[in-house]
């Protein structure tokens, strides 16, 4: 049964989503022989060359028909209450049970925001519950002045900010710098703290930097808590955080927030192709997806400045 409640088109999706017949297969419900079948069979039917090149799935013909193909789905997943849904890595780990009601969560979360947008624009994601740092020069005005609405990325995307947050240092709590108020960037420097490769998250590597952070690679290309948070709990490193993150990473991690203002806004939003943020129906979306955000912030006693 499940077989046939997949479409072939959703099996090309998940292909260049995870890159994997195995992942793929077992997130669709269905089996990897049907899986590598099934995608051969749609290739040649429609001519799009969709196969596995330069060790990644993608299609390399007849790439109008398929765009259209996946907006048509597009449409049809949001207006029947089934967006495709990824949580970017700056909400970390957090859980947002009422998430799965407004969608289809999918398990994807590069560090890298331009290729999230990437695949938003290409519509293999629909919507994105994500921070907007890196989208600044797109949005064409600071964080502080955003207002909870539809703003214009580009021709084709769009984004509703909702929260601000400021950016925390954090140690664990035998670190030799906890409980000191007077720490500057020199000092910061003398300890390892995450750093991400060239051309990723350059926003936040270049202000993170003059701090004397971001130190050290990290090697992540798709977020791990244990990595990116979790790189200071052996007492030598530092991170960085959200507030939304402080309660669990101490539970953890022992992990505290050092008493040193970075100075480093986020904002989260939901960020998606403008067919999707501009189809009355995405509102449902929107407020299941609001009402589940506010909810699990608001447990973890968040400082977020909620936008209006």
């Amino acid at each position: 049964m499940q077989e046939e409640l997949v479409s072939d088109l959703e099996v090309l999706d998940y292909l260049e989503l995870f890159n994997s017949t195995v992942e793929a297969a077992k997130l669709l419900g269905i089996a990897q022989s049907s899986c590598s079948r099934r995608y051969r069979s749609f290739s040649q039917r429609y001519g799009i060359g969709f196969d596995r090149i330069a060790e990644r799935y993608s299609a390399s013909s007849n790439l109008d028909i398929l765009a259209c193909l996946r907006q048509a789905c597009q449409k049809l997943r949001i207006r029947q209450g089934c967006p495709r849904l990824t949580i970017g890595w700056q909400l970390g780990d957090l859980p947002i049970p009422e998430l799965q009601e407004a969608g289809v969560v999918l398990p994807i979360r590069p560090m890298n925001s331009l290729r999230l947008l990437s695949l938003l624009e290409q519509r293999l994601l629909d919507v994105a519950l994500m921070g907007m740092l890196e989208l600044q020069n797109l949005l064409g005005q600071p964080l502080q002045r955003l207002r909870a609405r539809r703003i214009t990325l580009s021709p084709t995307m769009l984004c509703v900010p909702i929260g601000v947050y400021d950016l925390k240092l954090i140690a664990h709590s035998s670190h030799p710098l906890q409980g000191r108020s007077d720490l500057n960037p020199e000092e910061l420097g003398q300890y390892p703290s995450p750093a991400l490769p060239l051309g990723m998250a350059p926003t936040l590597m270049g202000s993170l930097q003059p701090h004397g952070l971001a130190n050290q690679p990290c090697g992540l290309s798709e977020y791990q808590e244990q990595a990116w948070e979790g790189f200071a709990r052996d007492g030598v490193g530092l991170s960085y955080c959200g507030p939304h993150r402080l309660a669990h990473l101490e539970r953890m991690y022992e992990l505290n927030a050092l008493p040193y203002k970075l100075g480093i806004q986020d904002c989260i939003g939901f960020v998606g192709h403008r067919d999707v943020l501009a189809d009355p129906a995405f509102r449902q979306t929107f407020r299941v997806g609001l009402r589940g955000l506010r909810s699990a912030l608001t447990g973890c006693g968040a400082e977020i400045f909620w936008l209006s």
